[in-house]
């Protein structure tokens, strides 16, 4: 019986280039072997890079009798498959604000922007940022996620946020608008107590949890990031700005630093193998 031959994938192949080059040690790399390990990291940067490079997206929707106050949140935030990537176990989120096994997972949400506006139950283009954009004129500069926002909507998202109804109807739809009122005034955007809407007590609760670092930039503190919204031109691209929402990301964790602080000794190891098989 005859046995058939399975040719190497081009991944194998990568790999026993790289394993060849290390034969030379890294103090006598030469020009080719450079190249090799530049062709190299240019495959294993194709391997790493997620679905969030496609074009993401997300539809939002209100509902003024279960959780959404005003024109403010909560909002409902359908994302589309690129944008879900992201997040794609929905880490972060508590039952009561995010469920991923929906016909349309989805996750709730709240903006940060009072002057800009979208239409509910439209799809938008989403840009990934640590701040708001075009608000009160501020772009391209934007205006940053404070730690108070991040910090307060990180507790919301997990479900853990002190005095939040989470009961749809009445009672969440006034904790939304009270939270509401908090986000926007930690973000410069409006006063504590506006249209019937009290933030205080929630403000009160991230100066306690956050002290004066409360209003400085959060640069992805809690995993919270802005999602820039834009109405889609007939080409896909981004077109007019539309109000920005917040979102819960996984943040890195150590298991990253991990591989990397391993990397060397696993070099060491590859070299040792590859001088076994060639003695």
């Amino acid at each position: 019986m005859s046995r058939s031959v399975v040719s190497p994938s081009w991944r194998e192949k990568a790999f026993w280039i790289f394993v060849r080059s290390l034969r030379f040690g890294f103090s006598s790399i030469r020009k080719q072997t450079i190249k090799r390990l530049y062709v190299l990291a240019g495959l294993v940067g194709v391997l790493a890079v997620p679905a969030v490079q496609a074009a993401m997206q997300v539809i939002l929707y209100q509902d003024l009798s279960n959780y959404s106050y005003s024109d403010g949140g909560e909002f409902s935030a359908v994302p589309d498959a690129a944008l879900l990537s992201v997040n794609p176990t929905l880490a972060g989120y508590a039952s009561a604000t995010a469920d991923l096994t929906a016909a349309n997972p989805y996750f709730q949400t709240f903006c940060i922007e009072i002057a800009e506006e979208f239409t509910p139950g439209s799809t938008y283009n989403v840009t990934i940022n640590d701040k708001a954009l075009y608000n009160g004129g501020q772009f391209p500069s934007g205006d940053p996620i404070t730690f108070g926002t991040a910090w307060l909507y990180s507790q919301f998202a997990a479900g853990t946020l002190s005095g939040y109804n989470y009961a749809y109807g009445s009672g969440r739809t006034a904790s939304a608008g009270d939270l509401q009122q908090a986000i926007w005034y930690l973000q410069g955007e409006t006063s504590l107590v506006n249209g019937g809407a009290d933030g205080t007590a929630f403000y009160n609760a991230a100066a306690s949890a956050l002290g004066g670092a409360i209003n400085n930039a959060a640069n992805g503190a809690y995993g919270v990031v802005a999602l820039n919204l834009w109405v889609p031109n007939e080409d896909g691209s981004n077109g007019a700005a539309a109000q920005d929402q917040l979102m819960v990301v996984p943040e890195p964790s150590a298991v990253s630093f991990g591989l990397l602080l391993l990397l060397p000794l696993g070099m060491y190891k590859v070299r040792a193998l590859f001088r076994k098989r060639t003695v």
